[in-house]
This record gives C-alpha cells, structure tokens and sequence, in this order.
C-alpha cells in the first residue's frame, strides 16, 4: 500500500487530487488484466483451430489410406469391371445377339442392367492405377474418400460378392447370355475370396505386398 499513498501525496501536494484520480490509483491493474484476458482468449481460440486443421487432415489421412492389390488382380478386375459395364448396356438394348421371341427382359432386369452398368465402371475405376485413374480428373481419389470401404480389400471383397450375386442372379432367357451372366457372377464372387486371401492370409498377404 507504501506506493498508493504516496501518489496521493504527491497529488495532493501538487493540487491535482480529484476522485478520477482516486479511481485510477486504486485499480491501477485494470487493463493489464484486459490485455492478459485478451491474449489468453486469443491464444485459445488459435489453438482451438489448429486442433481442428489437425483433425481434419487426420480424417483425411485415414480415408485416404488404400490397400493395393498385386498387378495380375488389379488387371483382372479392371477387365471384369469393363466387362460387365460393356455387357450390361448393351443386354439393357437387346444388342447381343439374342432372338426376339427369347429375349424376355423386364423393367426389373433393365434397371439391374443399369445398377450392374455403374458397379463395373466402380470396379474399373477402383484397381486402375492411380495414375491412369486420376489423369484427367481424381475420379480415384473422390471414390476413395467417399466410399471408404472401397480403398481396403475386406471392403471391395463383400463388394464383389454383391456385384458377383446380382449379376449371376439375372438368369436371362437366352443361353448365351445366361452363360455369360453366371460366368461374370462367379468370377467376381471368386475375386471375393481372392481379396480377403491377400488381406487375411499371411502367405498371399506378404507375397502381395511384395
């Protein structure tokens, strides 16, 4: 308090003691604590953001995590994605071949021909290389980062049984495209089996990372 009332004496013997005075000699660390509650709220707010960049790039590093597959799978499944989508359009028109008193394909089966269309292309786009895949535009890197389950091989694996099981459940009238359908179907449920081999087995699974 030694210094406090030394400035009321030195006001006061020069005639300046008024109670404004007062008020600012007796909370004289008003705006220190301001400027410190300031700085710290600010200080804060920084680290809130950079916590929340951390996150977000986090997020983004896990999503973006993909397991590859050896090349003579990445090739066989990029030729059965291209495959289905080229078969699945053109049964939708009737442009394979198949009689017209045979070919008996409804509204149903049309719009699965489109469903199996858009999961070939899925296929195709999944096991391309990535540099192919994302030349023009990061068709890869989008599918990916939205559809998660498609960048693991236990992902793509129940994937593929699902594409595998609609496709070979089709059955069209004619035999030729019965065969190709059930052809398709069990190589994709076979694909299947291969994903989870190399991401579950230790043998497939150390020679596909090799």
């Amino acid at each position: 308090l030694k210094p406090f009332w030394l400035k009321i004496l030195a006001h006061s013997a020069c005639g300046q003691l008024t109670i404004p005075s007062l008020v600012r000699m007796a909370s004289p660390q008003e705006p220190a604590s301001r400027t410190a509650s300031g700085s710290i709220a600010s200080t804060a707010g920084m680290v809130a953001t950079a916590g929340a960049k951390a996150a977000r790039s986090g997020a983004v590093m896990i999503s973006t995590y993909v397991q590859h597959n050896p090349a003579v799978v990445k090739l066989v499944c990029c030729s059965m994605g291209l495959v289905l989508s080229v078969v699945s359009i053109l049964s939708c028109f009737n442009v394979t071949g198949v009689e017209e008193e045979d070919y008996k394909w409804g509204i149903s089966e049309t719009l699965q021909s489109f469903y199996t269309f858009f999961f070939g292309l899925v296929v195709f786009i999944t096991d391309l290389p990535e540099a192919w895949a994302n030349r023009f535009w990061p068709a890869q890197t989008k599918l990916f980062h939205y559809f998660n389950f498609l960048a693991n091989q236990t992902g793509r694996a129940f994937f593929y049984f699902y594409v595998g099981s609609i496709t070979a459940a089709l059955l069209p009238e004619g035999d030729f495209l019965k065969f190709v359908y059930l052809t398709m179907g069990g190589t994709f449920c076979l694909l299947g089996l291969v994903m989870l081999s190399l991401r579950f087995c230790p043998c497939c699974h150390n020679r596909g990372s090799g």
